[in-house]
Order: C-alpha cells, then sequence, then structure tokens
C-alpha cells in the first residue's frame, strides 16, 4: 500500500494491485480471467469532489458500453459523471452504494466499487493507465499536496481571498 500524507489535510492510501485512470480519478482492477474488470473512485476523487452524497446508475447489467459512455453519477457537491474507459459488457453495479453512499468515504477501495465489465477485446492496462507509483508520483504534485492542513481555498491566494470573503459575509 502506498501512502500520501497531507492530501489536502488527509492521508489517503494508494492500493498496489490495481491501476488508476487521473482526471475522473477511477481505479481499476482485473480480475482473475484478464477480460473482467472492477472500476471505482479513487479516495483522492472522493476526497476533492467533498465526499458522495447519492449515486445512480444509468446503465443495466448486460448492458453494451463504449468508452465515454456514463455508467452513473454522483451527487457530491455538483454532480459527478461516472464513465467507463473502457468497451464491454457490464456484468455487475454495485447496489449497495445507492443505500450506503458513505461506503465511498470509508472504503473506497473495497465495499464502495461501481461496476465491474468484461472487456470487449483486449487490453495492455499499463498502455492507458497509471500504475500504482505514477499514480502517487502525479498526486504528489498536485495542488493538493500543497494544501497539507486541507485549508478552504487551498494554497491558491485567489481562492483563499474568496473564501475569507464568503466567511466575513456570513458573519456580518
Amino acid at each position: 500500500m502506498l501512502i500520501i500524507e497531507g492530501f489536502n489535510g488527509y492521508r489517503i492510501e494508494i492500493p498496489e494491485d490495481r491501476y488508476y485512470l487521473p482526471g475522473p480519478e477511477l481505479w481499476i482492477q482485473a480480475q482473475g480471467d484478464g477480460k473482467t474488470f472492477v472500476f471505482g473512485l479513487t479516495q483522492a476523487g472522493v476526497l476533492l469532489a467533498g465526499g458522495i452524497v447519492s449515486l445512480e446508475y444509468l446503465i443495466e447489467e448486460g448492458q453494451l458500453v463504449s468508452p465515454g459512455d456514463v455508467i452513473a453519477f454522483a451527487v457530491t457537491n455538483k454532480v459527478k459523471y461516472i464513465e467507463t474507459p473502457l468497451a464491454g459488457n457490464i456484468l455487475s453495479v454495485n447496489r449497495a452504494v445507492i443505500d450506503n453512499p458513505h461506503f465511498f468515504q470509508e472504503d473506497p477501495y473495497g465495499r464502495a466499487w461501481i461496476f465491474s465489465l468484461q472487456l470487449s477485446g483486449s487490453i495492455n492496462l499499463p498502455d492507458h493507465f497509471l500504475d500504482p507509483i505514477s499514480y502517487q508520483k502525479r498526486l504528489l504534485q498536485s495542488e493538493a499536496c500543497g494544501n497539507p492542513k486541507g485549508l478552504k481555498g487551498g494554497t491558491s491566494p485567489t481562492c483563499r481571498t474568496i473564501y475569507s470573503s464568503l466567511r466575513s459575509q456570513k458573519q456580518g
């Protein structure tokens, strides 16, 4: 398990048994047959989104999907669309997260998996996704690691000014 301390004020974990897709902040874990993959949101992605309030699926099990198809949307501080990066057949969706969105905060790499897919064709994961060490390096270079105390507005002077102004308006 790789660890980052002070990621937006939190300690985050990066399991070494899967690959990562920055941007949408997805993790992908290959299953035994090499054609089945499980997907979820990374711990960093959940933190950057401000937590997950709810999740709704827009696909059904057994449905064929193409890269970019929206699988679900999560309500955070805004709406986050979760797209599949691979083509294949949706094998299952994790309905437990619908009633238990807290799983995303508590166990993003376990109970909070989102969907599993059987790949159409073949893929070499390292050609399309980051390995754990590369993902860790990318996160360490992000603005969130420049904000180890998790300050609202982060390290950006502009954002800090806006948050300070909003705070004073609420108090006034």
